[in-house]
């Protein structure tokens, strides 16, 4: 960039060694080698950050391997990289809305088993969204005792596969 996007003047770029990046919702992350583009005449400021995705899935992965009970803004955090909306992240939690939110907002702690869950969909790295939301849902109303499931596995050219839905219990080689 050469020129302001905001008023046409004459922009200078940096390299900032250390740069605080309190945009990803988290108050101390720090980030090296992030360039800092700002206006001459006007002021404004521009952070070029490249590989945007792969910088929040570092940090993601940093904030799961940290001792200690997840702080709401990384849980909010954690929550916004895989992708849910609140509604959706309690529905695949188990829990409801309203508790979700009183973990983002420091109102209750979240749960032990909670906290592993978070922490194990973010290593899984791929956002969980074949569950269907409606049968986890209803694992939290069930109370009948549990049953076995019954299942089709099928060996395919990439591997073996489970065939979802009602199926006898059969193995195919």
């Amino acid at each position: 960039m050469t020129t302001c996007v905001e008023c046409g003047g004459p922009v200078k770029t940096r390299r900032e060694k250390h740069y605080r990046y309190p945009e990803c919702g988290l108050p101390d992350v720090v980030v090296d080698g992030i360039e800092i583009t700002e206006c001459r005449r006007c002021g404004e400021t521009y952070t070029g950050i490249p590989a945007i995705e792969g910088l929040h899935r570092a940090i993601a992965t940093a904030v799961i391997y940290k001792k200690g009970r997840l702080a709401p803004q990384e849980i909010k955090f954690l929550r916004k990289s895989l992708g849910w909306s609140g509604v959706d992240f309690a529905k695949r939690m188990g829990t409801s809305a309203e508790t979700v939110s009183r973990w983002e907002r420091g109102r209750a702690p979240i749960g032990s088993a909670s906290d592993r869950l978070l922490r194990l969909l973010v290593a899984k790295e791929t956002p969980v969204t074949e569950y269907q939301v409606d049968v986890l849902a209803q694992l939290a109303a069930d109370d009948r005792p549990a049953k076995p499931a019954r299942l089709r596995v099928t060996r395919g050219p990439k591997g073996w596969k489970f065939q979802p839905g009602p199926a006898l219990v059969e193995v195919s080689k």
